[in-house]
């Protein structure tokens, strides 16, 4: 405690402070857009390390905060808009002006403002709340008489109100308001954006971070020299010394595995962490007998599309894919119908015609504004239709490049049952303890809702592999839970059914049950990564979601207090060792994280780490079991490592092996021929919550409030279908459920 208290006193207190990060101008802003700016600073931390030493975790760091301007001002660059114009569109007295007006106040409560009217007594407020009327139409009682706040202005100020068709800040109580004008108040200096971003913001944020791995050192020494001339009589006052060099730290590249293609192997180049598809050919490909096509851009013309449509079918069968040369029906390009519509009427076409549902729907996007689009696609494919649907960006179907359809045609494949490829050491039955008995690898992740959404459910998604010794098909499970609840609450649950009997359920539960259903047998070993945990709450995740791992396999007969069920569930009883429950390993996996590694040597050509980089001492914990593990080819700035804690490890692996593993993993991805920088299961989990969020409501945001219990969609147990599992002891009322995933496509990787 009085370390961190120094820690925070080494910082000027005129810095702006976010959690363990400070922001100052002087380190650089930069305009985002919207009313926002950009404001660099630092990230610092003592954390323990080996040997007996603590480590300063230095980094750079941006937030967005509120450009210190006119009220007026601000609203017009949030809105995009002249500010006379917005002052005749909140002038209207109708819907439009009410709902001006309502977005308006969205936006600016909670912001402090002073007023610049009066320079010689300027207040502070917090806005609360907006007028629901233009300022011109806004009067107030005073010494008897009743006056306009436009009035009042001039008499008292000699100030002429420039755009009375603006909302006012109303302060005071019921019976006596007060207004004041948007021009006469001024954000203060230092507040950062409590809400959320537009894509834009995010990524002009994203670059005043994005920057070389050199640009990021010296910037990084450049600031800690700043902390000690600052901190020099704190520190010595604890005895404290600060080294003023980077740590330096051994490190291993780990080997990147081998891959099998259907008739051929590629071992990716050391350094690169990556490979492409030419002359490959994926180890099975799907058979698409009947698909279809909409185009909902402008951007492209028939021929354009008709070019697109009639070369998937040659490229399928370079890759390995079996694809009807010819369209089910033909393609929709001018649009009479909403989307939901137009799917549904080129799907009845198919039935019309040939009997059965479309097997492929693809949907062309606009370039910009497509996530409703593309909201409105999955929901009705994925829970109406149970029809698999690829969306394309106009411009890369304009295109048509050679690399995009191979990268297209990985996720079809996937989608629709195929396999892509495998590791040599998965075919060999080589890969550590998880290729000697059945085995089950699971990626867990809970999604949370937008800054400044504070009504949305949070979102918990499972990703399990199905196909032992195969770790490539993932089976996935979403499930919503409480607003911005970490802990996965739905993995197990138990309550009386209606006969007074016992009845189990929950994500793992099912997933389980798939796994064992597929293989006639049990899962002897679960390797489990838990994404998005920090570390003050690793003991509570572990605790609960351990148990409720363990509960589920004794819930179906696996473990040593076996349930007295004859049910066909139950039947899946250890063959060996009847009393034994699965061995568990249970992994953490941290990415948002300010640890960065520069290398000495053996650096890419930008300047990063190797791929395969992992350091496991100095800087680890000198008690626990964790590593940094750069799986990765960075692209863009400075790599970020994993950094991945055994919180639990039941079937023993050796460090080299679990590290191993899990690089292996890495490489796994189905998407994309590229080494990913955390596990794919974990990644899948992501983008299955990610696709539950679309279901909720437009943009994947949640939509009003619907009182019902919660739910949960995917799976195989006959409950997780219908998506309407709940935990015992659950109160209706506090979560949205989710719709019932679509029989046909519950089984598929219908996320990727």
């Amino acid at each position: 405690m009085e370390l961190e208290l120094m820690e925070d006193e080494e910082a000027p207190k005129s810095f702006a402070q976010r959690a363990r990060c400070f922001f100052d101008s002087h380190f650089g802003e930069r305009s985002i857009g919207g009313g926002i700016q950009a404001y660099s600073g630092f990230y610092q931390s003592i954390r323990p390390a080996q040997n007996g030493l603590l480590s300063l975790n230095i980094d750079i760091a941006a937030a967005p905060f509120l450009e210190p301007i006119r009220l007026d001002e601000f609203l017009a660059k949030a809105f995009c808009k002249d500010v006379r114009d917005l002052n005749q569109e909140f002038a209207r007295q109708d819907a439009y002006g009410d709902q001006a007006r309502a977005k308006a106040k969205k936006l600016l409560k909670g912001i402090r403002v002073e007023t610049i009217h009066n320079r010689g007594a300027k207040r502070k407020y917090r806005i609360q709340n907006l007028s629901n009327e233009p300022l011109r139409n806004l009067r107030f009682e005073m010494d008897g008489e009743s006056i306009s706040v436009t009035d009042y202005f001039h008499r008292t100020y000699n100030y002429m109100i420039m755009f009375p068709g603006l909302p006012a800040i109303e302060s005071g109580t019921k019976e006596k308001k007060r207004y004041l004008p948007m021009e006469v108040c001024k954000i203060l200096s230092g507040q950062s954006l409590a809400k959320s971003m537009s894509e834009q913001q995010k990524k002009a944020l994203l670059g005043v971070t994005c920057v070389p791995p050199e640009e990021r050192k010296r910037t990084t020494v450049e600031i800690l020299t700043q902390l000690r001339q600052h901190s020099g009589p704190i520190a010595d006052e604890f005895g404290v010394r600060i080294n003023s060099l980077m740590t330096e730290i051994p490190a291993r590249i780990l080997p990147s595995p081998s891959i099998q293609y259907f008739s051929n192997i590629v071992k990716p180049e050391p350094g690169k962490g990556s490979w492409n598809m030419q002359n490959r050919m994926m180890i099975r490909g799907c058979r698409i007998e009947r698909w279809g096509l909409i185009n909902f851009s402008q951007a492209l013309n028939d021929r354009d599309v008709e070019a697109f449509f009639k070369r998937l079918p040659s490229e399928c069968e370079k890759y390995g894919l079996k694809m009807n040369p010819m369209l089910a029906v033909a393609p929709l390009t001018e649009l009479r119908y909403n989307v939901e519509e137009a799917i549904k009427y080129l799907n009845d076409q198919c039935i019309s015609k040939h009997g059965k549902d479309l097997d492929l729907i693809i949907c062309i996007m606009p370039p910009t504004n497509n996530k409703f689009i593309y909201a409105a696609v999955k929901r009705v494919c994925d829970i109406e239709l149970g029809v698999v649907s690829q969306c394309c960006l106009s411009g890369h179907v304009k295109e048509r490049k050679a690399d995009y359809i191979a990268n297209l045609l990985l996720k079809v494949n996937v989608k629709m049952g195929g396999y892509n490829a495998q590791l040599v050491d998965e075919k060999n039955r080589r890969l550590p303890l998880i290729s000697e008995v059945p085995s089950i690898i699971i990626g867990l992740d809970v999604s949370h809702p937008r800054v400044g959404d504070d009504q949305s459910p949070s979102i918990s998604a499972v990703a399990a592999s199905m196909d032992w010794p195969y770790f490539s098909k993932y089976e996935a499970i979403v499930s919503t839970q409480r607003h911005r609840e970490e802990i996965s609450t739905e993995l197990f649950w138990e309550r009386e059914d209606e006969n007074g009997g016992k009845k189990s359920g929950g994500m793992i539960r099912d997933l389980l049950l798939s796994f064992a259903e597929k293989h006639g047998a049990p899962a002897e070993r679960i390797v489990y990564y838990r994404d998005g945990v920090s570390e003050g709450e690793f003991e509570a995740v572990l605790n609960s979601e351990l148990e409720a791992v363990k509960k589920a396999c004794e819930s179906l007969g696996w473990g040593s207090r076996l349930h007295n069920d004859q049910s066909n569930e139950a039947l899946y009883k250890r063959p060996r060792g009847a009393g034994q429950l699965p061995k568990i390993t249970f992994i953490v996996v941290q990415k948002r994280h300010h640890t960065r590694l520069f290398p000495k040597q053996h650096r890419t050509r930008n300047g990063n780490v190797y791929p395969g980089t992992i350091i496991d001492n100095v800087i680890c914990h000198p008690t626990h079991f964790d590593f940094y593990l750069c799986s990765h080819f960075g692209i863009k700035g400075t790599s970020r490592p994993a950094h991945y804690h055994v919180l639990r490890d039941e079937n023993g692996f050796t460090v080299d092996q679990i590290q191993q593993l899990t690089n292996d993993l890495c490489f796994t991805y189905v998407r994309c021929t590229r080494a990913l920088s955390i596990v794919p299961p974990c990644y899948y989990a992501h983008l299955a919550a990610s696709r539950a969020r679309v279901w909720l409501g437009a943009e994947g945001s949640d939509q009003g409030s619907h009182r019902d219990n919660k739910s949960i969609v995917g799976g195989s147990g006959g409950g997780s279908i219908r998506g309407m599992h709940s935990r015992a002891g659950d109160v209706a009322g506090l979560v949205r459920p989710l719709p019932p995933l679509h029989e046909r496509i519950r089984k598929s990787m219908f996320y990727i």
